[in-house]
């Protein structure tokens, strides 16, 4: 039990910290190389995190019981924003066909981070390592996340005009699903680390997926 308080305690902190560092980047964007080395700090807090909650600090500390497809799904999660951060810094189009290709991976980046999100919260549902309701919020979360990024895109879609005029906006929806993500989760992770255990939960299960 040790273990699962630790790990909680660790990865909530860690959200914490990396939603700390969002929030001082988006007041320092004027500095040149701060933005990039602030984005690159919260990635890396993110993806400790991350991993610590999902592989956990000994087994009984996963979230998701370490079943193969949500231990798989929450490595996704984790990396995918530090990997495509890297490939955004290294890899800067210079031509038109290579914009075609940055447009394609752009699409490939939402098509991974829904996928490996939506799986990996409804892992951590379905494993009940984490009490009821609570093992929930990653969903709720998730589809927060989701409502959050998909108003701006129809409403681009809908009327570019509207959408430019509206950027403040979009800006303050998509900071409210960053933290959400990280202040949010973190905050719960924490609080569920300081409380006493309630009963059983089937950690070591043999994994049906």
């Amino acid at each position: 039990m040790h273990g699962r308080r630790l790990s909680w305690l660790a990865g909530g902190l860690g959200l914490i910290s990396c939603g700390v560092v969002g929030i001082v980047r988006g007041s320092v964007l004027g500095f040149p190389g701060t933005g990039a080395v602030l984005t690159l700090l919260s990635d890396v807090l993110w993806a400790a995190a991350i991993l610590v909650l999902s592989i956990g600090l000994g087994r009984e500390g996963s979230i998701v019981a370490r079943r193969p497809l949500g231990l798989g799904a929450c490595v996704v999660v984790a990396v995918w924003p530090l990997v495509a951060t890297l490939v955004e810094l290294i890899a800067v189009p210079a031509d038109a066909e290579q914009a075609e290709t940055w447009v394609l991976w752009s699409y490939l980046s939402i098509v991974v981070v829904l996928f490996s999100g939506l799986i990996a919260a409804t892992q951590v549902a379905r494993a009940r390592v984490v009490p009821a309701p609570w093992n929930r919020v990653p969903l709720w979360v998730f589809g927060f996340q989701v409502i959050v990024w998909v108003i701006p895109q129809v409403v681009n879609v809908a009327s570019p005009e509207a959408f430019i005029e509206l950027a403040p906006v979009t800006s303050v929806f998509g900071t409210l699903g960053y933290l959400a993500a990280t202040l949010g989760l973190g905050i719960a992770a924490v609080v569920l680390s300081r409380r006493p255990a309630v009963g059983t939960v089937p950690i070591f299960e043999s994994p049906t997926q």
